[in-house]
């Protein structure tokens, strides 16, 4: 068996029915048993279109997306996809290719370091030049991805490994994966503290983020606050618990959050914070948010704990666990806690300010009439409107690039998605779409990813918000005389059309609301330009 038979069967062996890749040289091996293997290769137009796309495909299911590019320029044009995956905790297994051994360090054509290059934005990587290494390199590799708080895992292979036959020793191997660190803050010892900040609070505050959807624990979450009458807000990156189904879930709190949430987030004594960051775009001042509430935080990853907010109560644990010891504290509350907690927040409605607004009410009612169908988001204005005014059904119903805000993640993470949710269960066509929302800003940096959309197995329709303008950049800048304009090319329609995607174009008015249900309607993967 050579690395490169080995390869695929490791990856047939851990269920991976489809991988993203973009073939070069010292890659080239591989790239051709592969397309004589079972697996299903996605040949994207663009190496950052691969490891997008990959990321997609994790963000859309919560298992390991795969994505195989060449050395150097191949390599170095995943960064981008790579520390999106990081920052939004998204297990990937990435392999490249490298120049071979004996040339590394050698200035060698298409040679760059990419273990030092990805280092600060992967969970781990590794260089492996001696074929007897892969097996326990790879199978390192991929525990290393799904465990504890996911994340991305580059392995680079020297060209010259591929058609390496192994030999039987080198799957007498044992993993040493890093040691797990002392807890400081386990869950056992903070469940006294835990019962009686809930039970002394009169304004409780649940805030979820992104570690409940991996974690798999919505309808913990759920359970939790109809069973002690506690409110929830999310994140972005929870926004999927959104549509967990629940009352005293008040939608999405921080920066680009509803009223509402912002509101509760506001005026709570208690927040009981799991699996989020703080980031920025949830907390605007951070000592001040610190010190105006008791604050209990759980999170899988200790270093996430006192990073931003000094917290009452730091948690380390998965939110499962966290969440099932929360439900038995909810069993101990009597009628009196629940009622004041239940009645201490107001319900208000998301505000709709313009036409445009109207339009993502009837994504969302696409969505919530046709379960299945998953709302991708490129960044930028369209993101932040997207994640306010549309409710949906699924744990990983929203897919968006969250940490990083990447420009360029949509079309190639909803391409991810289709292939991710036919993977995760192969319905078919039964009505499920993939329904991306870009901007003319975003959409112009990965388009050329239209010309795979013909191998999605499930439609993906495709609503460009056209304003003609960084929308985003240019609302920062009112007031400063700055004017981003992108002007009135291209016709997006056209270019679809090029690619063989079928497209209209409309103008914004009062009949565009049913335009895009006649559109979402469509069986097949197509193109909706709006110009606004």
């Amino acid at each position: 068996m050579t690395v490169s038979d080995y390869i695929i069967d490791f990856l047939l062996q851990k269920g991976v029915k489809t991988v993203f890749a973009y073939p070069g040289a010292n890659v080239l091996r591989l790239y051709a048993r592969l397309c004589e293997s079972s697996i299903r290769i996605v040949l994207t137009r663009h190496e950052q279109g691969a490891i997008h796309a990959a990321a997609g495909y994790a963000k859309a299911t919560g298992k390991v997306g795969v994505c195989i590019a060449t050395s150097g320029p191949g390599a170095a044009n995943l960064i981008t996809g790579i520390a999106d995956a990081n920052l939004d905790s998204s297990p990937l297994l990435v392999i490249t290719g490298q120049v071979p051994s004996r040339y590394i360090g050698r200035d060698a054509f298409q040679e760059a370091d990419i273990l030092g290059i990805t280092i600060p934005v992967t969970k781990h990587n590794y260089l492996v030049t001696d074929a007897e290494e892969v097996p326990r390199d790879l199978e390192e590799a991929w525990r290393v991805a799904e465990s504890a708080r996911q994340g991305p895992v580059l392995v680079d292979i020297t060209s010259d490994l591929f058609d390496t036959a192994l030999s039987r020793r080198s799957f007498e191997f044992e993993c040493l994966l890093p040691r797990k660190r002392e807890n400081h803050y386990p869950l056992a010892d903070s469940l006294d503290k835990l019962r009686e900040v809930i039970s002394s609070s009169f304004r409780p505050l649940v805030l979820a983020g992104g570690g409940v959807v991996s974690s798999g624990a919505s309808q913990l979450l759920r359970s939790f606050c109809e069973r002690s009458g506690i409110p929830c807000v999310v994140t972005m990156m929870g926004k999927g618990l959104a549509g967990a189904g629940f009352e005293n879930l008040l939608g999405m709190a921080g920066l680009h959050g509803n009223i509402c949430a912002n509101t509760v987030l506001e005026q709570c004594d208690l927040l009981i914070a799991i699996g989020c960051r703080f980031s920025d775009r949830t907390v605007g001042d951070f000592e001040a948010f610190s010190r105006s509430r008791t604050i209990v935080h759980c999170d899988i990853d200790p270093a996430e704990l006192n990073k931003n907010l000094k917290v009452y109560l730091p948690v380390c644990a998965d939110c499962s666990d966290f969440l099932s010891a929360l439900s038995d504290i909810a069993d101990d509350l009597d009628d009196t806690h629940k009622e004041r907690y239940s009645g201490w927040y107001t319900r208000i409605p998301p505000v709709v300010v313009s036409q445009a607004d109207e339009l993502y009410k009837s994504v969302c009612r696409y969505e919530n009439e046709n379960p299945g169908s998953c709302i991708v988001t490129d960044v930028g204005t369209i993101q932040t409107e997207a994640a306010r005014l549309i409710t949906v059904k699924g744990e990983r119903a929203f897919v968006t690039s969250g940490g990083l805000g990447a420009m360029g993640f949509g079309l190639p993470g909803a391409i991810g998605a289709s292939f991710a949710l036919y993977d995760k269960d192969e319905k078919g066509n039964d009505g499920r779409r993939i329904i991306l929302i870009a901007g003319d800003g975003g959409f112009q940096m990965t388009l050329q990813e239209l010309g795979i959309l013909s191998e999605c197995p499930l439609p993906i329709k495709i609503i460009i918000m056209n304003n003609r303008t960084l929308g985003m950049v240019n609302d920062m800048e009112i007031g400063r005389g700055g004017q981003y304009l992108l002007g009135d090319k291209p016709d997006f329609s056209l270019l679809a059309k090029a690619y063989g995607v079928p497209s209209q174009r409309i103008a914004l008015d009062g009949d565009s609301p049913k335009k895009v249900l006649d559109f979402l309607s469509e069986p097949e993967s197509s193109l909706l330009e709006i110009i606004y």
